[in-house]
């Protein structure tokens, strides 16, 4: 996977190591890195050019993201790329919405 803007990605990987640290040990282990750098990317400096931005901004930014930020944003950016499919078999969808089985006699 090719990481945008990859020469500041690696002036800030000493930051995006150590906040993946703090993640860990709060147990959001499924967090990666390139969750981190792609959500900073894409969510909060989408409307800033990143060239322009300075490295404290940069720092500061990432130590400021939250594991709850990034679960919601994932969950929601697999909802609109309709990544998200939740596969249910149909007896226990019947179950949970207390659906009867169709019944042959009232066809």
């Amino acid at each position: 996977m090719a990481i945008p803007y990859e020469s500041l990605y690696k002036e800030v990987q000493i930051v995006i190591n150590n906040k993946m640290e703090e993640f860990q040990y709060f147990g959001y282990d499924a967090i990666t890195k390139e969750d981190l750098w792609n959500y900073c990317i894409e969510k909060k400096w989408r409307k800033k050019d990143i060239n322009e931005l300075r490295l404290h901004e940069v720092v500061a930014t990432i130590f400021t993201v939250t594991s709850s930020e990034l679960i919601s944003y994932a969950q929601v950016k697999g909802l609109k790329e309709d990544t998200f499919q939740l596969q249910i078999p149909a007896e226990e969808m019947n179950h949970l919405f207390h659906l009867k089985p169709p019944n042959d006699s009232e066809q």
